[in-house]
């Protein structure tokens, strides 16, 4: 993998890192996927841990964001949540010319050792006991915004 480097983890929005991850979660779901831009940013961003990835020219070349709990069930998601604590990642996006090259995993990880070493900024109890990422079935699929989901999360025994 070529020098990729993480943003520090930024509360909210109204900051670099916030922009510059807006800017390829833009390009990836609404320019290529499709989703309406007016979704692209929700009523869970002020509250969310966000990351950027940066290639070796620092240009942003990846995102993704940790919801902080209390987590309410989707309108158009599964009915089902999982028990106990869990973490909710999502919006993680990589431009289509850096897929392949580690970044979302360079991404989920940071996401994950985040929670681990911050558990009172995540609020998540537990959490560094659970991390392995699980499909649950209850919670099955659904498309939100045109797309096929599943419900996966990354908890543990």
């Amino acid at each position: 993998m070529a020098t990729m480097n993480v943003s520090p983890a930024v509360l909210g929005q109204g900051n670099k890192v916030f922009e510059d991850a807006l800017k390829v979660r833009m390009n990836v779901f609404v320019e290529e996927q499709g989703i309406a831009a007016e979704n692209e940013v929700d009523e869970d961003e002020p509250r969310c841990w966000h990351w950027a990835a940066y290639d070796a020219e620092s240009r942003p070349v990846g995102a993704i964001r940790l919801v902080t709990p209390p987590h309410p069930s989707h309108t158009e998601g599964p009915e089902h949540e999982p028990v106990g604590s869990y973490l909710k990642i999502g919006r993680l996006a990589t431009l289509k010319e850096c897929r392949g090259k580690g970044v979302a995993k360079l991404l989920v990880e940071t996401a994950v050792e985040f929670a681990k070493a911050n558990p009172k900024e995540v609020n998540v109890k537990h959490v560094w006991a659970r991390l392995g990422f699980v499909e649950d079935p209850e919670m099955g699929e659904w498309v939100e915004e045109g797309i096929m989901h599943c419900g996966m999360w990354r908890i543990g025994s």
